[in-house]
């Protein structure tokens, strides 16, 4: 799954635990975020984190997965 982007978990991506190797090349960090809906509102927002390194992340059917400056999320369990 690209590092970029915004995703409906069960819808675009499956649920499950992704891997990232961290900040695409030239990035300062690599920013993810797990949202109860796609409304971009804060309250909305269940977990995320600035990653320096590689990460991993648990998502779940009708959450909003979103990542951004990440290098590919590839499926791990």
């Amino acid at each position: 799954m690209p590092g970029d982007g915004t995703y409906l978990v069960g819808g675009d991506m499956k649920s499950g635990t992704y891997k990232t190797k961290g900040p695409a090349d030239g990035s300062f960090g690599c920013y993810w975020e797990r949202a109860k809906d796609s409304s971009g509102e804060f309250t909305s927002i269940t977990a995320n984190d600035n990653l320096n390194g590689s990460g991993l992340v648990t998502v779940r059917k009708g959450e909003t997965f979103k990542s951004s400056g990440c290098q590919d999320w590839v499926k791990v369990g």
